[in-house]
C-alpha cells in the first residue's frame, strides 16, 4: 500500500517540476492593455494575462493594445499595431530570436543569461549584447534605438553592420536612407562596416582630395629680366634728334636749320653782310 503511494507522489512531484520548468522557459503575458491576440491554428484568439506563449506562437496587438512578455528578468514590450513571433532554442543559455513583422518592440535582456538574443525585421536585425533597446519596423524600413548597453545592427541586404550605444539610432529605410545603414545620435558615431569589416563610405560624405604637389599654394616666381627704358616704351634710350628749330639771325638763314639736337648752329651770313 505504501510503496505505490510513494511512487505516485514521486511521479506527481516530477510532473510538477517538468511543468514548472517548461513554464519558466516560456514567455508569459504579464501585462496587457487593450485587445491582444494569438494565432492558434488559422484563427486569432484572445490572449489573456498569465498565459504562456508556446514556441513560435504568433502574437499581435491592436491599434489600442499593448503587451509585456516576461521570462525571468527579461522583458519584451509590444506597442500598438505590432506583430511578432518568438523562437527559443533550449540550453543552459537560451538562444532567442524575435521575428518582428511590423510595429514597435522594446527588449530588455541580460547578457549573462542570454548567449544570443536577436530581433529580426524585414530590413535589419538587432543583436543584443546585454541591453535595453527599441526596434520599430514599418512599410519602408526599420530603426533601432539603444536605451542602455550596446546593440549590433545588421543589414542583411547590403551585408553591413554597426554597433551602436546609448542614445544612438541605426536606420535602414528605402526612402529616408536609400536602403543604406545610417547612424545618428549623440557622441562619436561608429562606422558602418561591410562584410569584410572595412568602413563603408557614405554617399553623402565628400571624397577626400589629395594635394597635387608639395608646392601647391605657393606664390608664382617673378618673371626673369626687367623692362627698362627703351625705344619701345616710355623713357627710351635717350632723347632723339632735335626737331626743326628757328634759323639764326641774318638774311640767308635756312628755315630748316637743325635745332639744339644737332648742335644748334646759326644761319649763314651775319647781320648786314654783303658780297
Amino acid at each position: 500500500m505504501f510503496f505505490p503511494l510513494r511512487l505516485m507522489l514521486a511521479i506527481a512531484a516530477a510532473s510538477t517540476f517538468l511543468v514548472t520548468s517548461a513554464l519558466a522557459d516560456n514567455w508569459v503575458a504579464n501585462r496587457l492593455y487593450g485587445p491582444v491576440e494569438q494565432l492558434i491554428g488559422n484563427q486569432w484568439q484572445p490572449l489573456e494575462r498569465g498565459m504562456a506563449l508556446p514556441d513560435s506562437r504568433m502574437v499581435r496587438t491592436s491599434a489600442s493594445g499593448r503587451l509585456t512578455l516576461t521570462r525571468g528578468e527579461e522583458t519584451i514590450e509590444l506597442g500598438p499595431n505590432t506583430q511578432i513571433k518568438i523562437h527559443d532554442r533550449a540550453g543552459t543559455k537560451p538562444f532567442t530570436t524575435v521575428t518582428q513583422s511590423f510595429g514597435t518592440v522594446s527588449v530588455e535582456a541580460q547578457v549573462e543569461k542570454v548567449q544570443h538574443f536577436e530581433v529580426q525585421t524585414p530590413y535589419l536585425a538587432a543583436v543584443v549584447k546585454g541591453t535595453r533597446f527599441t526596434v520599430t519596423s514599418g512599410k519602408s524600413g526599420a530603426t533601432v534605438t539603444v536605451h542602455r548597453g550596446h546593440v549590433e545592427v545588421d543589414d542583411h541586404l547590403n551585408r553591413t553592420h554597426v554597433t551602436i550605444s546609448l542614445g544612438q539610432t541605426a536606420s535602414v529605410d528605402k526612402v529616408k536612407t536609400a536602403g543604406q545603414n545610417h547612424v545618428h545620435g549623440p557622441g562619436t558615431l561608429p562606422k558602418v562596416l561591410d562584410a569584410k569589416g572595412k568602413p563603408v563610405v557614405s554617399k553623402d560624405e565628400p571624397p577626400k582630395v589629395k594635394p597635387i604637389g608639395k608646392d601647391l599654394g605657393k606664390s608664382p616666381e617673378p618673371l626673369k629680366g626687367k623692362v627698362g627704358p627703351g625705344s619701345d616704351g616710355p623713357g627710351g634710350s635717350g632723347p632723339g634728334n632735335g626737331g626743326p628749330g628757328p634759323g639764326g639771325p641774318g638774311g640767308g638763314g635756312s628755315d630748316s636749320s637743325e635745332g639744339p639736337g644737332s648742335g644748334g648752329g646759326r644761319g649763314h651770313g651775319g647781320k648786314g653782310d654783303a658780297y
